[in-house]
């Protein structure tokens, strides 16, 4: 008797513990390997964008599930966070997020501001009266009126405008160390602290109430330093404290109502509750700090212990909880001393089921559900058969002839046989008895009567011979197919020379996977080197292997809606066949290794894949990948899928099975949305340029960067897509990457855009967009295009007429200087001709005396035009251009002529003058009208003193000529008759000097000498 009981309440115990397996949530880990500043976790927000933040012992860290940003202190610095113990979060109505430090004060994160202005710093000033009371900060919370409430480490509450940065003491009595605080719906704070109690602050009044029972520090009163305080959906309160106690409050009936620990019961632990959070079922999720997880359900009213265990994969990290938290995709994180564990729902309804160990590593072949609900599973360990609402399996094991069989097929007949193929042959099975027996004729058969290195792996029940013979087609896996002729009652296999099945029915391949019966009654045949074949029903019709598949390899064949034919390779991944075109179309985001596949009520095909559960919904064409943590480390399911008459799928791993409904499959977000998170410019953070709907930069900004992050936590398969229209010319598919980084970017308008996927090459529409305008620089814009184009237009006009000026000015030089020769040298040869003519007369007359004065004249009227002509030819040269030149040719010019009629010559000459340079006509008419001056002051004025001064001031050259001789009578000479035997005179110098554009100034009276002067611009 006693050994009865005790095997009861072990197999009690052991269908409990299976119980538990299945019902225990899988979680992660999170630590400082994978990028965690800590590992000491102290509290946990989700931010509006979806980022998860973690306050850890050492830095603030923003997670997007691949990657942490982390955020720590420098001494000195108050651009960065004000401590680095981070003791609890909050985010308020304006985005800012909130931290509470317990070594630096409190901090205001936003991240929309410049990077230098993103952390705003409240730390403890001494004698500020409205500042922080001091930087040990355990809780913050705030109030619909928008203040935030502090719970400070020694100084009780303080009430924070977020206006004025000041902090205000509504409450000076009762204990100073605040632990937990709370708002209600009421807008009364709970305040939670070390001794005295709970304290109630109305936020609106700032009027308090608490019990005076807890005044007397010492009473034994219940929640005496209360730890933690959560307010439920039903705006009940529930608080943990320093008694190991479960506290709920219920606000309509206000009552209080306990829960302890009770030994021997599956009920509240001994310990205290540090942390609280609500699931989407109104479950309790609770933080203990000895005791790791507790979920408490309210409808049961069943409590469940999690509990960290270093020999079970999946545990929670750490028993020490400090944060639970639940995230908007209903993920549970859990904070604790040494790291981070969470939990996604979204892989709850895949139900793992382990086996009863029995030994040896237990690999699964096939299911099938009997019409009773079992489900039976072959195993390479014989039968396991699990009952309908139990968790224990009965275990058959098979042998045959003393050899222990595989079970790696179950099919059912239409007349209620039941068949199992094993690694041995096929066998007809008894259900109740457990008996085995195999087809008549079978022993005689050399393929079928003991299966060598191989299995059956598929069965079809068809018929032949138009008809009239009934067969059972196997695949005994490496020989090709056979098939058992009920009528005959033989097997036909390969080893049939008469039958020869392998040429009649064109069999190309040894190695069938899979048989399966179309609706059209033809068998498809998925092989593993030649394809998928196609077996029509007629008779004498050979298997025709379609082409176009993206690999030879078919391990399953499954009929979908309308026509459509599911093809999964190994190494191509999955196609689809149009039944009535016959083309065939590769899933190009399928994985290459795909397995069995069923489709489910909605037309979406799930699959196995790489150890993992795939689907692909052909509706909406998109693709996803069911990562289950509790696979990752044991290879994962493989082989082929079982679906039931329900819908449940069941797939079968090494010691275990998993089993899933379609429609309890939540679907996977396969577009995130992406956040940019960072602009940099060369390697500059201007984080806050990202808040404008457009950029504008200069064009020495043409180097820059962009971070961008898609929070996404439901697996590790997120992908990334961008392109810079303008730039690239498609999509740039860079896996995990999140940055871009572009350089030396011409001026002009650009668009960056990026999105991200949870699978490979599944991008849809949702792209975040930032524009971009580089300005370009100036000598690229069309202004200055148009601009250049002006001002070459116009120089070369301005070149053109100035060559057309200076031929029409060496035109005008011509003229001037043929008018010159023409008034000079014309005239003095006239003059020469008419005395030559006189002199000739003369000599007729032999008048020698007038002859000799005549010729005289002659030689001296031809001198003086030969001087002349020398004038002309020095004033066209122009290496006589500057005044030096001048004043050389003046000097030496008049010195001599001076010298021999002992004339004194004085000759002054500012030195400024040499470096000027003067054009040709003001060069000649100069020095002429210089020659001029000076040939009538020799010639008529018996002057004793020549002075010339030449001055420059003020931009104009100026020449004074002045004598002491006889003088004249101004009025008497204006006559033009008054000139030079060449033509020169007072009228010569008048009209050289108006050629120059020139002031003019003779003074002259009897017996006073005569004073020219003559001043003109020169630049």
């Amino acid at each position: 008797m006693r050994k009865t009981y005790l095997l009861l309440v072990t197999i009690f115990m052991l269908t409990q513990t299976i119980i538990a397996q299945q019902q225990t949530p899988y979680f992660n880990s999170l630590r400082t390997e994978n990028g965690l500043s800590h590992n000491k976790v102290n509290c946990i927000l989700q931010d509006k964008r979806g980022f998860i933040w973690f306050g850890t012992e050492d830095g603030l860290n923003r997670y997007d599930g691949k990657y942490f940003t982390v955020f720590r202190r420098t001494p000195g610095d108050s651009t960065c966070i004000s401590g680095n113990i981070i003791s609890d979060l909050l985010e308020d109505e304006n985005g800012i997020i909130w931290i509470a430090t317990e070594d630096g004060g409190l901090s205001a994160y936003d991240y929309r501001l410049p990077p230098s202005k993103q952390f705003r710093q409240y730390r403890y000033t001494a004698g500020n009266e409205t500042g922080i009371p001091e930087n040990h900060i355990n809780v913050i919370a705030d109030d619909h009126k928008g203040y935030l409430w502090i719970g400070t480490g020694n100084y009780r509450t303080r009430r924070f405008n977020k206006q004025t940065g000041e902090f205000s003491h509504p409450v000076k009595t009762g204990t100073t160390s605040i632990l937990s605080l709370r708002m209600d719906a009421r807008d009364t704070l709970w305040v939670g602290r070390t001794g005295g109690g709970i304290l109630k602050v109305n936020t609106r009044t700032l009027q308090f109430s608490s019990d005076k029972r807890y005044d007397d520090l010492y009473a034994r009163l219940p929640h005496v330093s209360v730890t933690s305080l959560f307010l439920d959906a039903n705006n009940d309160m529930w608080y943990g404290a320093w008694d190991k106690t479960l506290y709920h409050y219920d606000h309509i009936k206000q009552t209080e109502e306990m829960f302890r620990h009770v030994p021997g019961r599956n009920s509240f632990p001994d310990d205290e509750i540090t942390a609280f959070a609500e699931d989407s079922d109104h479950r309790l999720w609770m933080g203990g700090k000895d005791s790791g997880l507790i979920m408490y359900d309210r409808d049961r009213q069943h409590f469940c212990h999690y509990k960290h265990d270093p020999y079970i994969d999946g545990a929670i990290v750490d028993n020490h909880v400090n944060a639970v938290y639940i995230d908007r995709t209903g993920i549970i994180w859990i904070g604790t001393n040494n790291g981070i564990s969470f939990h996604n729902p979204l892989y709850y309804p895949f139900k793992q089921t382990f086996l009863p160990q029995t030994g040896r590593d237990i690999n699964i072949y096939d299911f099938y559900k009997d019409a009773a609900g079992r489900l039976w599973i072959g195993t390479n360990d014989g039968i396991f058969i699990q009952s309908p609402g139990k968790a224990a399996f009965e275990h058959r094991r098979l042998t045959y002839k003393g050899q222990q069989l595989a079970v790696t097929k179950f099919f059912e007949d239409s007349d209620g046989t039941f068949y199992v193929g094993t690694d041995y042959t096929l066998f007809i099975y008894d259900t109740q008895k457990g008996t085995l027996t195999t087809l008549p004729n079978t022993e005689t058969d050399p393929v079928m009567k003991k299966l060598i290195g191989s299995r059956i792996v598929s069965i079809v029940k068809d018929t032949m011979a138009m008809g009239t013979r009934p067969v059972l087609i196997v695949s005994p896996y490496g020989h090709y197919l056979s098939y058992y002729d009920f009528k005959d009652r033989i097997w036909v296999t390969r080893s049939d020379s008469t039958k020869a099945i392998l040429k009649r029915f064109n069999l190309k391949d040894n190695l069938v996977r899979k048989m399966s019966k179309s609706m059209n009654g033809n068998i498809w045949l998925a092989t593993a080197r030649h394809g998928l074949g196609d077996w029509p029903q007629k008779e004498g019709q050979q298997v025709k292997y379609l082409k176009d598949i993206s690999s030879d390899d078919v391990f399953d064949i499954q009929e979908g809606g309308q026509g459509i034919v599911w093809i999964s390779t190994y190494g191509g991944g999955l196609n689809y066949l149009d039944a009535h075109t016959q083309k065939v179309a590769h899933i190009a985001e399928s994985s290459n290794l795909t397995e069995g596949m069923q489709t489910d009520e909605k037309g979406s095909v799930w699959m196995v894949c790489n150890g993992h559960i795939h689907k692909y919904d052909p509706r909406v064409k998109i693709y996803s990948c069911y990562d289950l943590p509790a696979l990752q480390k044991n290879g994962g399911v493989r082989g082929y899928m079982y679906k039931d008459k329900e819908g449940n799928i069941y797939v079968g791993g090494t010691n275990y099975y998993l089993s899933f409904h379609p429609r309890n499959i939540a679907r996977i977000n396969t577009e995130p949305p992406v956040y940019l998170t960072d602009f940099r410019i060369f390697n500059d953070s201007h984080s806050d340029l990202l808040q404008q709907q457009a950029l504008t930069l200069d064009y020495t900004k043409n180097y820059f960067s962009i971070e961008f992050s898609a929070p996404e936590f439901s697996g590790d398969n997120l992908q990334y897509a961008y392109m810079l229209s303008g730039v690239d010319k498609e999509w740039n598919n860079v896996g995990k990457r999140n940055f871009a980084s572009y350089s030396n970017l011409k001026g002009g308008d650009y668009t960056f855009m990026v999105k991200a996927s949870n699978w490979r090459g599944v991008f849809g529409t949702r792209v975040t967009a930032l524009h971009i305008t580089i300005i370009p620089p100036f000598w690229t814009r069309w202004w200055f295009y148009l601009l250049c184009t002006a001002l070459i237009a116009v120089t070369i006009y301005l070149l053109y007429r100035y060559r057309i000026n200076e031929l029409l000015k060496r035109q005008e030089i011509r003229n001037r200087i043929a008018q010159d020769l023409h008034d000079s040298v014309g005239s003095t040869l006239s003059g020469i001709s008419v005395y030559s003519e006189v002199a000739r007369i003369y000599n007729e007359q032999q008048k020698s005396e007038q002859l000799k004065e005549l010729l005289t004249t002659i030689g001296t009227t031809a001198n003086e035009m030969i001087s002349e002509m020398s004038d002309i030819v020095w004033a066209i040269n122009p290496k006589n251009d500057h005044v030096s030149s001048i004043v050389k040719r003046m000097e030496s010019y008049a010195k001599p002529l001076c010298t021999a009629k002992k004339i004194h010559f004085i000759f002054d000459c500012d030195h400024k003058i040499e470096t000027l340079n003067l054009a040709m006509h003001q060069r000649k008419n100069f020095y002429l009208i210089f020659k001029e001056a000076v040939n009538n002051a020799l010639k008529h004025a018996a002057c004793s003193i020549i002075r010339v001064n030449i001055s420059y001031r003020r931009n104009m050259l100026e020449l004074n000529i002045q004598d002491d001789g006889i003088g004249f009578d101004h009025q008497a000479v204006q006559d033009p008759s008054v000139r030079t035997l060449s033509g020169n005179g007072l009228n010569n110098i008048r009209h050289r000097a108006s050629e120059m554009k020139a002031d003019l100034g003779i003074e002259s009276k009897p017996h006073q000498g005569t004073y020219l002067k003559l001043s003109f611009p020169v630049a």
